[in-house]
Order: C-alpha cells, then sequence, then structure tokens
C-alpha cells in the first residue's frame, strides 16, 4: 500500500511539471507520508560558508525543504513556511533546513542569497553538491526524490517521520504552516509501531 501511494504521488507530480525539470506552477496533490525510515546522512554548505550537518541536530526534529531559485510551487510556498519558522523560533529542540538543490546556472549561490535577503526570509539555507556533470544533486538523490518542493520531518533519533511532497497554490500561509506544525508535533513525540503510508 506505502508503495502504491508513493507511485500515485510520482505519477501526479510528473503529470504536473514539478518533476525537476519545469519551471510550472501547476497545482499539485498535496502528499504526506509517514515514512519511519533512517535519514540519510548529511553535511551542507549553508550561505555563509558554514557546514551544517544533520549530525549537528542530534536530539532535535529537523524540517528539511527542498527547493529551488526556478520552482515557483517551492517560492509560493515560503510565505507559509516562514509564518511555520517564525512559530518555532524560540524552540531549540526544532530546527528548520532549506536545501537549494537542482539549480542551473553556474552562480546560483548569488542568486540564492539575493532571493532569500529580498523576501526578508530569516531561513537557513544549506546548498546541495551538485555531481560533476551538473545535472544532479547528492543529497536530492540520496533521499530519492521525485520533484520539489518536497519536505522531510526527522525526529529527535534522526528517523524520517513525515514526508511531504508538492504545495497547493490555494493553501493559505496560515495552512501550510499549521500542518507543518502538525508534523513538527507528532515527530516530537515517539513513533507509533507498524505506521503506514498515507495521502491526503
Amino acid at each position: 500500500m506505502k508503495q502504491y501511494l508513493k507511485s500515485v504521488a510520482v505519477a501526479a507530480l510528473l503529470l504536473s511539471g514539478l518533476n525537476g525539470h519545469s519551471q510550472s506552477t501547476t497545482p499539485a496533490p498535496k502528499f504526506e507520508y509517514i515514512t519511519n525510515q533512517p535519514a540519510p546522512a548529511f553535511a551542507l554548505e549553508d550561505m555563509n560558508g558554514k557546514t551544517v550537518s544533520l549530525a549537528d541536530c542530534k536530539g532535535k526534529v529537523v524540517v528539511v525543504d527542498f527547493w529551488a531559485t526556478w520552482c515557483g510551487p517551492c517560492k509560493a510556498s515560503f510565505p507559509g513556511m516562514q509564518q511555520a519558522v517564525n512559530r518555532y523560533k524560540d524552540d531549540k529542540d526544532v530546527v528548520f533546513l532549506f536545501v537549494d538543490t537542482r539549480e542551473k546556472t553556474e552562480n546560483y549561490k548569488q542568486l540564492v542569497r539575493d532571493f532569500i535577503a529580498k523576501n526578508n526570509y530569516t531561513f537557513n539555507v544549506l546548498f546541495d553538491q551538485r555531481f560533476a556533470d551538473g545535472t544532479k544533486s547528492k543529497l536530492y538523490t540520496d533521499y530519492k526524490i521525485v520533484g520539489i518542493p518536497t519536505k522531510f520531518i526527522i525526529d529527535r533519533d534522526g528517523i524520517v517521520r513525515f514526508e511531504k511532497i508538492g504545495f497547493m497554490p490555494g493553501e493559505s500561509a496560515e495552512a501550510l504552516a499549521d500542518n507543518v506544525a502538525g508534523m513538527v508535533e507528532q515527530a516530537k513525540k515517539p513513533a507509533v509501531p507498524g505506521a503506514t503510508a498515507k495521502a491526503k
């Protein structure tokens, strides 16, 4: 059942043009999965050149949001994600990491810095590592992502508790923040044994 639901999500994302090769802003279905799988480790550079690793966040709930500057739905989700970040700014047990991935230009790091500054986002942005041929990104591949935006909620033990694929442009910023907060709060609690994937 879990594999079937994810296959449906993959097909929906590909049909909606959010497969990492299109700038389409066509609405995509909102999928949320309970995964309970170990999160692949990573160590990536942030906008200030500092290396940030998943190991640094041990004992905390981590929200990892994969995005790109060319991705319309990613950027459309950011007001809601900023609200989510604001809600947890005083909670030292919750960390938000925004992984910029699948960029297509050589000066993408400056484009990212300019975009974040222009919109006054207080995001901790990390840069995914690009393979030598420039066509793929390492963490994007490690996390087996099929399209962006995709968010992972990782619990204190390094287990991916939720995977959220896509963004509905009609969803309000507050609704998205509520949705993310709900997953974060669930990730603070012990995992339910035998939990299965589900879509909403």
